[in-house]
């Protein structure tokens, strides 16, 4: 398995090996091999992973160098292109650790929380690696950007967290987020799951005065992240009963639109008012909600009326759509998702 420098530094040789004609053998299978149908990238990585071999034999089992035997395991990688589905590609950290990640996912399938705990254990401490070679603090977005959007990076360290939680690893899970709000860039991404994860950790351990800072603190940085309070909201409804957590989300809507950056809070103060029978600010919480969707709606109508006067319509690609972790659960329970349904996906 090689990392990703490692092949770039192979590519360049089989490159001057091209370039230079030396040894010839390297030309002639690189034109097999695109005479084959095999694109001229496909080729030389499939050359390079011969290189690699006879790289690893000349270091590691203490062997000169030997040109003919290079050019038969040329011939031999070639022979098994036009025979059959050959191997020959140049491994990289990303390759093993897609392999371990599907392995995760494989057993979260087959309900087998302790295979896929342990598999993807080892996929994050290969990720840990590839950041850590990385020539500066880098995103989960120019990660992807990197791999050309090959690997769900984003979708697995989300559920990650979530599996991490539902196991009942609370130490695990709190220092998880921890390292992977330190190790990451997070100036453009958004990092609200890990965060509120180590917040509620901290409740669960019983640590309530340490979990409100961590959440108060958060507040003062980001004082209209949504998520922050929600998340803060149920920790201390556990803790110190629905008054509470009510008051701490009240002020945040009573009096306030409802628009987009809050929507999730008026949704949870909702479900707080019902509770406690808040009749008058359950008025004002359910008429917001109601101008609000009602102006979606009218939005949505505006654009397919300008939609009628601009282009033919097309038939739409209906996709299913995708529930984020932080997101409402779509069961009206007004948790998030990790927290509801989406803790037995």
């Amino acid at each position: 398995m090689a990392n990703l420098r490692l092949k770039k530094l192979i590519l360049e040789v089989v490159d001057n090996q091209l370039r230079d004609n030396d040894p010839p053998k390297t030309r002639e299978i690189y034109d097999r091999l695109m005479e084959a149908g095999y694109s001229s990238g496909e080729a030389k990585e499939k050359i390079g992973a011969v290189v690699i071999e006879e790289i690893y034999d000349v270091m590691k089992e203490h062997q000169t160098y030997d040109e003919k035997k290079y050019e038969d395991a040329l011939e031999e990688m070639a022979q098994q292109c036009m025979d059959f589905e050959d191997t020959h590609k140049i491994r990289t950290e990303w390759d093993e650790w897609d392999r371990l990640a599907e392995k995760g996912y494989r057993a979260r399938t087959n309900q087998d929380s302790e295979e896929l705990i342990s598999a993807w254990w080892s996929a994050w401490d290969i990720f840990q690696r590839i950041v850590d070679a990385a020539e500066y603090k880098i995103s989960i977005s120019e990660l992807m950007e990197s791999q050309d959007y090959r690997y769900p990076i984003d979708d697995w360290l989300q559920d990650f967290e979530m599996e991490l939680g539902s196991a009942g690893e609370h130490e695990k899970h709190m220092e998880f987020c921890r390292e992977i709000l330190d190790l990451l860039d997070w100036s453009h991404d958004d990092a609200d799951a890990f965060k509120s994860a180590i917040g509620e950790e901290l409740y669960a351990a019983g640590e309530a005065e340490k979990g409100k800072k961590w959440f108060e603190d958060w507040l003062k940085k980001e004082p209209r992240n949504q998520n922050a309070l929600n998340a803060f909201s149920w920790c201390v409804q556990a803790s110190e009963g629905t008054e509470a957590a009510y008051k701490l989300i009240r002020r945040k809507v009573i009096g306030v639109a409802c628009d987009m950056r809050n929507e999730l809070l008026f949704m949870r103060a909702k479900l707080l008012a019902e509770a406690l029978k808040k009749t008058e600010d359950l008025d004002w919480i359910e008429s917001q909600l109601d101008s609000f969707n009602s102006a979606l709606v009218k939005a949505e109508c505006y654009n397919d009326l300008y939609d009628d006067f601009s282009m033919p319509k097309q038939q739409p690609i209906v996709k299913e759509q995708k529930i984020y972790p932080n997101d409402p659960c779509p069961c009206g329970s007004g948790k998030k998702y990790k927290k509801c349904c989406g803790r037995n996906r």
